[in-house]
């Protein structure tokens, strides 16, 4: 797995070049709003019609050199193929692109969009000595003609020893919930902070939040602790610090947990 990591490292250092290759066709182009430029556009079909759609990509001119915090958000377009030819926008999202300060060292997190079966998948790739990549599985769904968050797969490790610090992490659609394409928030919309306390003799963490999926040694028990760093369906991501100053992290069943107020 960690050779297909490396992988995205060398198409994310691509990914400055590609920005400056983009040919917008036409028929797009009204689509870019004033005060942008494309970061990206790709083409296919994103909702199972046998129609070529496209998905565009737009970005802050300049935006290297202008301060996080003053800069704008990176937009996501969905347009689809109407019945006439044309394309329509059909959906905006302003929290779905990481920023271009966001990766870290590595630099430019936005690793690219792939249109594939009735959907799309956005990937994210950073970090410095520990990297980290992010992909996020979207799936048209005709009875709500929307697009919606199916998948999400996480992957870090030790630039240095990527074949033995290789982390994966895969979260699929029961646990994330009900997410449309224009509530994704990519920025900070799934991490709240929060203390949870184990209300159970022993509950063990998982690496991955499934049910039925195996669990790991470490647990914690009766009236400890931890800090949530993400609540999901069935599960509460939580870091905890014990008495020796040591970090577990990983997934706690939340049944097993109640909240601290």
């Amino acid at each position: 797995m960690y050779r297909s990591v490396l992988l995205s490292i060398i198409i994310s250092s691509c990914i400055t070049a590609k920005a400056q290759e983009l040919t917008i066709p036409a028929e797009a182009r009204s689509f870019i709003i004033p005060g942008f430029e494309p970061l990206d556009y790709v083409t296919g079909d994103i909702n199972g019609d046998r129609k070529l759609d496209a998905i565009l990509v737009l970005k802050q001119p300049g935006e290297d050199t202008v301060d996080m915090d003053e800069a704008k958000p990176r937009l996501m377009l969905l347009l689809v193929r109407q019945a006439d030819g044309k394309l329509k926008q059909v959906a905006r999202n302003e929290k779905a692109i990481l920023c271009r300060q966001c990766g870290g060292v590595f630099g430019d997190p936005y690793n690219g969009t792939i249109i594939e079966a009735n959907g799309f998948t956005i990937s994210f790739y950073g970090g410095s000595s520990w990297r980290w990549g992010n992909d996020y599985r979207f799936v048209y769904k005709s009875l709500k003609k929307n697009w919606f968050l199916t998948k999400e797969s996480q992957t870090s490790f030790q630039s240095g020893d990527p074949e033995h610090t290789t982390k994966e992490v895969l979260i699929e659609e029961k646990e994330l919930g009900i997410v449309p394409f224009e509530k994704f928030d990519n920025s900070n919309g799934f991490y709240e902070e929060s203390k949870w306390k184990v209300k159970v003799a022993k509950t063990y963490f998982f690496d991955n939040p499934k049910l039925g999926s195996k669990p790991r040694k470490g647990y914690l028990l009766k009236g400890n602790i931890a800090t949530s760093i993400r609540e999901l369906t069935n599960f509460i991501e939580l870091s905890f610090v014990d008495s020796k100053e040591n970090v577990t992290s990983g997934f706690i069943l939340r049944k097993d947990l109640e909240r601290v107020k």
